[in-house]
């Protein structure tokens, strides 16, 4: 027993087998459904035939038994969970509308020959490949935040070199703000008139327009307000620092730590 399984463990064909029933497995996925439409070819006639007699309805039932299992392939080649099941309902619609509506068997035929259909369609692919629940969609992205648009805004401005300094010190007020960005509030509105007019500015400049005279004054004006905020919020940072100080301090007093 023990060299039965020796022999078997050293087979040199058993890496050749392998590849091939992955090359067959290959293969067989890949022709998955397609053996669905190759029973509805004697319809391509039937088309024809209807068509010189005039027959509508037998057109109509003739076109949905070879639209229905094309579209039945397509379902088993998704390859979702419950492919299989739709696939094998379609190909019974085909068949029941072609032999009732086309041969003209009556209901009961019409029935038993769509019930035969669809178990021989799930005789025939059921397992045959492992189906896997569709994708989640994806999560959208999300919103820029205020920052971000202003910084968006910003790089715009920084292309006209004109706009060099006060671009610098704009940065350096987002740099702030993103470091806390409580005190966002404070800034909206500055950010807001700031980067609105700065922007129409530099949209001008990249048009060819000629800067006024006061342009670098103002420019200039702007910058020291940038850095006047800047010195604002860190003075309350500092402030609000300072609470906290005494309060932790008064808190230690009161529990006997100082």
């Amino acid at each position: 027993m023990a060299e039965d399984r020796g022999l078997w463990q050293n087979d040199p064909w058993r890496g050749a087998r392998a590849r091939a029933e992955g090359a067959f497995s290959h293969f067989r996925n890949g022709t998955r459904g397609l053996l669905l439409p190759l029973f509805t070819w004697p319809l391509l006639f039937d088309v024809v035939v209807e068509v010189v007699r005039g027959n509508t309805r037998g057109l109509v039932a003739a076109g949905l038994g070879i639209l229905l299992p094309i579209l039945a392939v397509r379902t088993l080649r998704r390859g979702r969970r419950g492919d299989t099941r739709r696939a094998a309902v379609l190909t019974a619609v085909a068949t029941g509308l072609v032999a009732g509506m086309g041969a003209n068997t009556g209901v009961p035929i019409a029935l038993l020959l769509a019930a035969g259909a669809w178990l021989g369609t799930r005789l025939m692919y059921d397992g045959a490949q492992v189906e896997v629940d569709p994708p989640a969609p994806a999560a959208p992205p999300p919103p820029p935040g205020p920052l971000e648009e202003a910084r968006a805004r910003l790089a715009r401005i920084s292309a006209e070199p004109r706009m060099a300094g006060i671009a610098q010190a704009m940065d350096a007020v987002l740099d702030d703000l993103d470091a806390r960005p409580d005190r966002l509030p404070l800034a909206r509105r500055f950010l807001a008139v700031h980067l609105d007019g700065l922007e129409r500015i530099a949209q001008r400049l990249h048009a060819g327009a000629e800067p006024p005279a006061s342009l670098p004054q103002l420019l200039a004006d702007m910058q020291t307000a940038a850095d006047e905020l800047r010195t604002k919020l860190r003075a309350e940072e500092s402030v609000a620092l300072d609470i906290q100080v005494k309060v932790l301090a008064e808190r230690l007093r009161q529990e006997g730590y100082a």
